[in-house]
C-alpha cells in the first residue's frame, strides 16, 4: 500500500514538473521551427553569390582578353616600326658607311628593347591593380556570405536560462523568425551594383594600361625618327631608294 502511494506521488510529481517545464520545451520547438529558415536563406544567398562569382569571372575574362589584345596590337606595331627602319638600313647603297649604319641599327635595337622594358612595367602595374581589385571584390562577397551562414542561430540563448526564463528565449526566437520571414532579395541588386562597379574599375585599369603602352610607343617613335634623321644627316644615306634615271626615261 505504501509502495503504491509512493508511486502515485512520484507520477504526480513528474507530471507537475513536466507541466512546469513546458515553456522550456516550447523553446526547443521554436528553435526547431527557426532552424530550416536559416538553411533556406543561406541557400538563397549562396545562389545569388554564385551568380555574382560567375559574372565576375566573365568580367575578369573579358578584361584579360582586352589587355592581351592591346598588348598584341602594340607589340606587332612595334615590330612593324622596327622592320620599316631596318628595311631602310638594308636598302642603303653600297657607298654608304656600313659602320655608321651599324651604329644606327644598334640604336634601333636598343630603343626597341627599352620599349620592351616599358611594356613590362605597364603589364606589371595592371597585374598589381587587378590583384587588389579582385581581392577587395571577393572579400566583400565573402562578408555577404558570412552574414547569412546561420552563425547567430543560437544567439537567443546568450545571457538567458532555458529553465528560469524560457519565455524570453521564445520571444527572441519568434522575433528572429519574423525577421527572416522574407528572402533578402535586395542582395541581388547589391551584387549587381558590385559587379558593375567591379567592371568599371577594371575598365579604368585597362584605360591606364593603354595609355602606358601609348607613352612607351611614342618614345620609340621619337627614337626611330631620330634614327631616320641620323641615316640621312650622319651616315649620308637616304630614306627612299634612288630612282634610276634610265628607267624613268624608258617609262
Amino acid at each position: 500500500m505504501v509502495a503504491k502511494l509512493v508511486f502515485v506521488l512520484l507520477v504526480a510529481s513528474f507530471g507537475l514538473a513536466l507541466g512546469q517545464r513546458e515553456p522550456s520545451i516550447e523553446v526547443l520547438t521554436a528553435l526547431k521551427e527557426l532552424q530550416p529558415r536559416y538553411r533556406e536563406i543561406q541557400d538563397f544567398v549562396i545562389n545569388r553569390l554564385t551568380d555574382a562569382r560567375l559574372n565576375s569571372s566573365q568580367v575578369i575574362f573579358n578584361f584579360h582578353t582586352d589587355v592581351i589584345d592591346s598588348k598584341d596590337r602594340y607589340v606587332r606595331a612595334t615590330i612593324d616600326e622596327e622592320d620599316q627602319l631596318v628595311g631602310i638600313l638594308e636598302r642603303q647603297p653600297e657607298a654608304i658607311d656600313r659602320t655608321c649604319l651599324g651604329f644606327v641599327r644598334s640604336s634601333v635595337d636598343m630603343n626597341v628593347n627599352l620599349v620592351g622594358v616599358s611594356y613590362t612595367n605597364c603589364i606589371v602595374r595592371v597585374d598589381d591593380a587587378l590583384a587588389g581589385i579582385v581581392a577587395d571584390f571577393y572579400q566583400t562577397i565573402q562578408a555577404d556570405e558570412t552574414q547569412y551562414t546561420g552563425s547567430d542561430l543560437f544567439g537567443a540563448f546568450r545571457g538567458e536560462n532555458i529553465f528560469h526564463a524560457p519565455d524570453s528565449i521564445v520571444q527572441k526566437l519568434t522575433e528572429k523568425l519574423e525577421e527572416l520571414r522574407d528572402n533578402p532579395t535586395y542582395i541581388a541588386t547589391e551584387l549587381f551594383d558590385m559587379i558593375v562597379e567591379f567592371e568599371v574599375e577594371l575598365g579604368q585599369v585597362k584605360e591606364g594600361y593603354d595609355g602606358c603602352l601609348e607613352s612607351g610607343t611614342q618614345l620609340l617613335r621619337n627614337a626611330l625618327d631620330i634614327a631616320r634623321t641620323q641615316v640621312v644627316q650622319v651616315c649620308q644615306g637616304q630614306l627612299e631608294p634612288e630612282v634610276d634615271p634610265s628607267t624613268t626615261l624608258a617609262a
